[in-house]
């Protein structure tokens, strides 16, 4: 499955995961997430994974 969406980063760095990637992925209000660099070079993309801990 393949969904796609957008969202700008902020003068912090924050960015905001659009309401319908968070309930696809089952996110909730303060739930932890891992975020990985994934691929080589010019293909890099941002993986993200809902955790419960951070271990």
């Amino acid at each position: 499955m393949l969904m796609r969406a957008f969202s700008k980063v902020d003068k912090v760095g924050k960015i905001a995961i659009p309401a319908n990637i968070q309930r696809e992925a089952g996110l909730k209000e303060g739930q932890l997430v891992e975020l990985k660099i994934v691929g080589a070079s010019a293909k890099k993309g941002i993986l993200l994974t809902a955790r419960k801990s951070a271990r």
